[in-house]
């Protein structure tokens, strides 16, 4: 079974966001519909994402990580149909509105979530070098450190609104400076 790498999230995240860049323009100052646009919205971009990659979205919180990616092979068959539980999670995705606010919660809550890959979308200013030290120095204290390294399964990706730009940032124990691998611009 193949696990989703970094590069392949991220290059289905800029189909996705390319194709709707108007409407994201449009709305970005929105928090709760650029929220509901990203994920919960039936056409959202995380949805979109899914598709790309050959899988599937639950897009409503699942044990509080915003949205999960899944197989359908990894929903367990329940005879409460309406709650969904997992064998496994793909991709666990974090969308945060807010950078001075909730970063830090979220990737901590991304490294204590057992998943292929984790991901954070959020939206500073520009790249904020201080708080992406911050965020090396804690996932590099946890035990986790050497696993996400190796698997290059923890990544960061920072929307920028004028230019319409993304900016795409894997963890590597070896690497404090998060070296930008691309910083997509319209």
């Amino acid at each position: 079974m193949s696990t989703i790498t970094s590069e392949a999230f991220y290059n289905a995240w800029k189909e996705a966001v390319k194709a709707d860049q108007d409407y994201l323009l449009k709305i970005w100052r929105n928090n709760r519909d650029f929220t509901y646009k990203m994920m919960g919205d039936e056409d959202s971009m995380i949805s979109k994402v899914a598709k790309k990659l050959g899988l599937e979205s639950y897009e409503q919180d699942y044990y509080s990580i915003d949205s999960i990616l899944y197989k359908k092979g990894d929903l367990i068959n329940n005879p409460y149909r309406a709650m969904y539980w997992f064998k496994e999670i793909r991709v666990a995705f974090e969308h945060e509105n807010s950078f001075n606010r909730g970063i830090l919660e979220e990737v901590a809550h991304l490294l204590i979530t057992n998943a292929e890959l984790k991901v954070l979308v959020t939206y500073p200013n520009d790249t904020p070098i201080e708080e992406l030290k911050e965020i090396y120095e804690i996932i590099r204290s946890s035990g986790h450190s050497k696993s996400l390294t190796e698997k290059q399964n923890f990544m960061i990706i920072f929307g920028y609104e004028p230019k319409f730009e993304w900016e795409f940032f894997i963890y590597d124990e070896n690497n404090p400076e998060w070296n930008s691998y691309e910083r997509l611009k319209d």
